[in-house]
């Protein structure tokens, strides 16, 4: 999960909680495709007032219903949950609106379900990769499902001040919907603007990319080995620029990679690096705000590296 699809289910949660909160009993929420990947949004939800279920297609950490059937779930009944939340996963469904049907299905009265799905950005599949959604096909889904659109929006931002930390290359997709009886919801917007990464086909995503990697490349002072401090896919662009004869590992500070291989190379902590900092170039490859922590926390260690971000 990437830090502003969870920025943005926190903050629709909070502006939408008033409507669907219970004072006498928990509300009953059920996440679709909540396999910890990253980070989950079990922790938006104070367990003194939700109860919290994790539904994927595998099992595995954050996961409590493995349907049968990925597209009919007879373990759930019906008019089960208060709330059903989505993120990271309707770009992998292939046929999307038999799972909001499911949704609809399992939604209690007036239940409310929020859904992220990128708008952009690369092809990942896992297993499959099939769709990107801006506003107007987010409402087409929920009102074939007959649930009543509250809320779309692609890149939206709740303010402008600290807009960086919201802003990601899957240019986030938001919808809020609810099951009738729905009600008549009176509130402000929960973002006040759009802010959206632009994205010119992958081509050119791909020249912007070698472009910045060629700029960052020109503040080294010689011609040692690379290592890339990133496992993701960032590096996985950035090896293919400078080819993996001039890379010679990965740094990471995900436990879960630390160790392993990853496109041919070995991932190491930073902490390894350092005993050896001064034979490699470092060049951080990670999105923008991960990247303005990882150099500080290189450079709070004495060592340097360089970004693919221009310096503000």
């Amino acid at each position: 999960m990437h830090k502003s699809s969870f920025l943005r289910m926190e903050c629709l949660i909070k502006q939408y909680e008033p409507f669907f909160i219970k004072k006498d009993k928990k509300v009953n929420v059920l996440d679709i495709g909540s396999y910890d990947m990253n980070g989950t949004y079990r922790e938006i939800f104070d367990e003194s007032r939700y109860s919290y279920t994790g539904l994927d297609m595998a099992a595995g950490s954050n996961v409590d219903i493995v349907p049968r059937d990925i597209y009919h779930w007879e373990e759930i009944p019906d008019e089960t949950f208060d709330l059903v939340i989505s993120g990271q996963a309707f770009e992998h469904i292939e046929y999307p609106w038999l799972t909001i049907r499911e949704i609809a299905r399992v939604l209690s009265p007036s239940g409310f379900c929020v859904i992220i799905a990128p708008n952009a950005g690369i092809e990942h599949k896992t297993p499959k990769d099939c769709y990107r959604y801006f506003s107007d096909g987010l409402a087409a889904l929920a009102k074939w499902a007959q649930l009543k659109v509250h809320h779309t929006s692609v890149g939206g931002v709740p303010e402008m001040e600290n807009y960086r930390e919201w802003m990601d290359d899957w240019n986030d997709g938001c919808l809020v919907a609810q099951k009738e009886p729905a009600q008549s919801i009176v509130i402000g917007n929960p973002f006040i603007d759009e802010c959206r990464v632009p994205t010119y086909g992958y081509f050119d995503t791909y020249r912007i990319w070698e472009i910045a990697v060629r700029r960052a490349c020109k503040k080294f002072d010689d011609k040692r080995p690379f290592a890339l401090f990133g496992a993701g896919w960032i590096g996985d662009i950035v090896l293919d620029i400078l080819g993996k004869e001039n890379v010679k590992f990965f740094i990471d500070n995900s436990a879960d990679k630390i160790g392993k291989m990853h496109r041919g190379k070995r991932i190491i902590t930073l902490h390894e690096y350092l005993t050896r900092f001064g034979q490699y170039n470092c060049l951080v490859t990670a999105s923008y705000n991960a990247t303005l922590a990882i150099k500080k926390q290189i450079e709070d260690k004495g060592a340097k590296c360089e970004t693919l971000y221009l310096e503000e």
